[in-house]
């Protein structure tokens, strides 16, 4: 069998290659070729699997990705740099409908018919039948069923499945599926003619990525009843939610667990605010509700609470545009896992207030102003614009490594904990109660905001961050608090807030 193709096989390749206007596109990234292009004539199964070298197995390859391809099957490789292109482009914020637009798949109207003991549901094309089962738990109808993929869809940021995909997650199911059987079905809840999936989305991405045609589900029925159906879906959020943070299941990742606590928290703040007498609008009474009428435990209702304070403080300052939704996406300087270990406890009050919303002595609209300032103190101060991805084989700019210093997880655990005594000379703490409220107060006059930025100036101006590479790079390698670098170096608590260390 020969492997190489004689020169008008060649042209005959390139022909059937090209796009209308002439234009000669690499079959793997879909890049035009140009004249001065480097490229290579290469076997869709490779023939070191048994591909022949009849034109229909050739296709034109740019030689930088036909190098990269090793003994893949072009179809393979292709799939593999879209997908990872994907998750580049989208800054790894991928939903399963990006990877049903990958794979072309669009989606199909259906309509259902319940009967007595099973459901039909019909897009005029494909029929099927599945039989009714009742959940005596969430009081609803259900049914387990093999359905098209494309009358699925994912129960997004507004629904009960906001959790991104995981890249390596997905890739590593995708394999897996490819030769087992998928065990255990996804899970969604039929609501106005859609199939809305909230558990088990990298399993049907894994699926839609192998090319299968149909999988496996269990639906719950929502009910027409505006109030019932309200109930379903909180009951599967707090379900879902405890199942991926407390039952080891695949948790979510930290910005998502908030947002969707934050979602639960704000919808039963509005029944609260709505039963309750204005005089016990409150925090600490909104707790005592959740807990007394919806049954939580008080640390989940103080956890809900958090959330919301957490979650606004991201999402309106200027640390927003530089923090992952995935917590180990290596593309951004911040995290919301470390935001929350770190950051938020030494700048936040994250305890119920007992002040009534809205009254003199409710300071949360004035904490996420103070919060603001911080925020974008910090984003000045500590070269946060400077900061890039690390990226092997290219060499970094001073400053830009002086930014990876100061954000690398390490330093942040270490200096973190100089705010909330930097707040505390801004602000003059005196009492236990005012270190305990830090930014919960009124919004800062220009003086305690000069106070802080003098600090800051300090803290991220000092010689450590500048120094030659060596000690400093080895041990933040580490993702551990640096507190004996920071002492050894003088970068201390004190030199912060006195430009001295003794």
């Amino acid at each position: 069998m020969k492997r190489q193709i004689s020169d008008a096989e060649k042209q005959q390749v390139r022909l059937q290659q090209q796009d209308k206007d002439g234009s000669l596109r690499c079959f793997i990234s879909g890049e035009v070729i140009g004249d001065t292009d480097d490229y290579e004539y290469d076997h869709i199964l490779p023939f070191s699997k048994q591909g022949d070298s009849d034109l229909s197995n050739i296709r034109i390859v740019l030689k930088e990705y036909n190098r990269r391809k090793s003994d893949q099957p072009l179809y393979e490789f292709r799939d593999n740099y879209k997908l990872e292109k994907l998750f580049n482009d989208k800054k790894n914020n991928i939903k399963l409908q990006d990877i049903f637009l990958l794979k072309e798949i669009l989606p199909k109207s259906f309509h259902f018919t319940i009967e007595p003991d099973n459901i039909k549901v019909d897009d005029g094309v494909d029929k099927k039948t599945f039989s009714l089962l009742f959940d005596n738990i969430l009081n609803v109808q259900y049914f387990y069923g093999r359905v098209p993929i494309k009358w699925l869809e994912n129960d997004d940021q507004e629904g009960l499945q906001p959790r991104v995909i995981d890249y390596k997650r997905l890739i590593s199911l995708r394999d897996h599926l490819k030769d087992h059987p998928q065990l255990a079905p996804s899970i969604a809840r039929l609501i106005d003619n859609r199939i809305k999936l909230f558990d088990g989305q990298h399993k049907l991405a894994g699926q839609v990525l192998n090319n299968t045609l149909e999988v496996d589900i269990k639906a719950y029925i929502s009910p027409t009843d505006a109030d019932k159906a309200k109930k379903l879906f909180d009951d599967l959020m707090i379900t879902n939610l405890e199942a991926h943070s407390k039952h080891k299941q695949i948790p979510f990742y930290t910005s998502t667990l908030l947002d969707r606590l934050s979602v639960i928290y704000k919808e039963m703040l509005g029944e609260f605010t709505s039963l309750k007498p204005v005089d016990k609008h409150s925090e600490e009474n909104f707790i005592s509700y959740l807990v007394s009428n919806k049954q939580h435990s008080r640390a989940d209702a103080k956890q809900m609470l958090k959330s919301v304070i957490m979650t606004n403080a991201v999402e309106l300052s200027a640390i927003n545009n530089f923090t992952a939704v995935a917590s180990r996406d290596t593309a951004f300087a911040l995290s919301i896992d470390l935001l929350k270990t770190a950051v938020f406890p030494n700048t936040l009050f994250l305890e119920p207030s007992s002040a009534n919303f809205k009254s003199t002595g409710d300071f949360r609209d004035s904490e996420l102003e103070n919060f603001k300032e911080v925020s974008t103190l910090l984003v000045l101060y500590g070269q946060l614009n400077n900061w890039v991805p690390k990226n092997r084989g290219k060499s970094l700019t001073n400053i830009e490594l002086k930014a990876r210093r100061i954000w690398h997880k390490g330093s942040v655990l270490t200096w973190a904990p100089y705010l909330k005594s930097i707040l505390g000379m801004a602000f003059n703490f005196i009492t236990n109660e005012d270190r305990e409220k830090l930014l919960y107060r009124a919004i800062m006059d220009t003086n305690q905001k000069d106070r802080i930025t003098v600090c800051l100036q300090r803290l991220f101006g000092h010689p450590l961050w500048d120094e030659p590479e060596g000690e400093i790079d080895s041990l933040l390698v580490s993702a551990r608090r640096q507190d004996e670098l920071f002492n050894r170096k003088g970068l201390t608590e004190m030199y912060v807030l006195t430009g001295q260390n003794k």
